[in-house]
C-alpha cells in the first residue's frame, strides 16, 4: 500500500516539476489550479485520517511532543492552530463515516469538512443537509449554517457562559519585531468591537481610495484600531471644550419576534448578529435598551416592511439591502467588506 502511495507521489512530483507554467494561457492555468486543488484535497484527507489513527494508537508519544497537535505541527511543519484544527476534525470524523468518506473521495475540502463536522457532531440528523449544502454553497455560507445548527442544538445561555469564561486577549512581539494580538470572546462582544472599528475603517478606506491608495481591508482595520486607541488616550471632549465626531456604531441583529417575546430560541428560530453569528436572546434584549431600533419584517425571503424609529438611498431601503445582502451580489464577487450599493462591475 505505502509502496503505491510513494511511487504515485514520486511520479506526481516528477510530472509537476516538468510543467512550464509560464507557457500556459489563462484557461490552462485555471485548469492547473483545479488539478492542484484536487491533489491538495487528497493529501489533506490522508493527513487528517492518518493523524486520527496516530492519536488512537498513541503513535505520537515518545517523540518529545506534549500533545498530538504539537507532534503534528512539528512533523508536517504546519502552524499550531492548523494542527489543532486537523486533530479536532480527525476525532469528529470517527463518528461521522459519511462525512469522512466525502473527505476521502475529494467531494469535500478540509475547510468544508470542518464546518460539516462541527454541526453534525452535535446534531447528527443534520449531516446530510450540511453535506448537500456543501455541494453549492461557499465555505462562509456553510459556516453560517453550521453555526445555526450548533446554536439550535445547545443551550444558548450555557454556550454563551462557556465562551465568556474562556475569553482572553493575548499580545506578543514576534521575532521580526512585529506586535501581534489574538483574542477570544463572545460573538456579542466581538460584534461590539467590530461595530466600533467598522465606521472608522470605512472612513480610512474612503480617504485612501480618493488618494489612489489601495491596501488590504485588514490593514485599514489595524489603522482603525490605532485611531480608536489614540482617541481613547486623547483629552476628553469636556476637558478640551470641543466635541469629536465619530460615526455611530451599528449592529444588525436578526431575531424572530416569537423568540424575542419568549426569551429564547426554539425549533430553528434565529437570533444572530449579521455577519458574526448566533447570540442568546437575552443578549439581544440587553441591547434594545440603548439602541436606535430598525424594524425589518420578513415573510420567507421577501422583505415586507422596514421602519426606522442625494447619492444615498433612503435609510429604510439601505437597512433592507444591508440585511438581505451581507455578501456582494455581483456574480463572482464574494466580498464582505467595503460593500458598495452601486457595485455593478465584477
Amino acid at each position: 500500500m505505502f509502496d503505491e502511495l510513494i511511487a504515485a507521489h514520486s511520479h506526481l512530483v516528477e510530472v509537476a516539476s516538468r510543467i512550464e507554467v509560464d507557457a500556459l494561457d489563462g484557461k490552462a492555468s485555471a485548469r492547473l489550479v483545479g488539478i492542484g486543488d484536487e491533489i491538495r484535497r487528497t493529501g489533506d484527507s490522508l493527513r487528517t485520517v492518518g493523524v486520527g489513527q496516530v492519536e488512537r494508537t498513541n503513535g505520537w508519544k515518545g517523540e518529545g511532543a506534549k500533545s498530538i497537535s504539537e507532534w503534528l505541527s512539528s512533523e508536517t511543519d504546519c502552524p499550531q492552530y492548523e494542527a489543532q484544527s486537523v486533530v479536532v476534525l480527525a476525532n469528529q470524523l470517527q463518528h461521522l463515516p459519511v462525512t469522512q468518506a466525502a473527505l476521502r473521495n475529494g467531494t469535500l475540502s478540509n475547510a468544508q469538512a470542518v464546518e460539516v463536522a462541527r454541526g453534525a457532531i452535535v446534531a447528527p440528523n443534520t449531516e446530510t443537509q450540511l453535506l448537500n449544502l456543501a455541494k453549492h454553497a461557499t465555505v462562509r455560507d456553510l459556516r453560517d449554517a453550521s453555526s445555526r445548527v450548533v446554536a439550535a442544538a445547545t443551550d444558548e445561555a450555557e454556550r454563551h457562559r462557556q465562551v465568556h469564561k474562556s475569553r482572553y486577549f493575548k499580545s506578543w512581539t514576534d521575532l521580526d519585531g512585529s506586535f501581534n494580538v489574538k483574542g477570544r470572546m463572545t460573538a456579542a462582544n466581538g460584534a461590539l468591537v467590530m461595530a466600533a472599528l467598522k465606521p472608522i475603517q470605512d472612513q480610512i478606506f474612503k480617504v485612501a481610495r480618493k488618494s489612489g491608495e489601495h491596501e488590504r481591508p485588514e490593514a485599514y482595520a489595524a489603522d482603525a484600531l490605532m485611531t480608536l486607541c489614540e482617541k481613547a488616550s486623547a483629552i476628553h471632549p469636556s476637558e478640551s471644550g470641543t466635541k469629536t465626531s465619530r460615526p455611530n456604531a451599528v449592529i444588525n441583529i436578526r431575531v424572530d419576534i416569537d423568540a424575542l417575546k419568549r426569551g429564547r430560541t426554539e425549533h430553528g428560530e434565529i437570533c444572530e448578529i449579521a455577519g458574526v453569528g448566533p447570540i442568546p436572546v437575552a443578549t439581544a434584549t440587553e441591547y434594545l435598551g440603548e439602541a436606535f431600533l430598525k424594524l425589518l419584517v420578513i415573510d420567507g425571503v421577501d422583505i415586507k416592511t422596514v421602519a426606522h424609529m442625494g447619492r444615498h438611498i433612503p435609510a429604510p431601503l439601505r437597512t433592507a439591502v444591508e440585511e438581505r445582502d451581507r455578501v456582494c451580489q455581483v456574480p463572482t464577487c464574494d466580498t464582505t467588506l467595503g460593500l458598495e450599493i452601486d457595485h455593478i462591475k465584477p
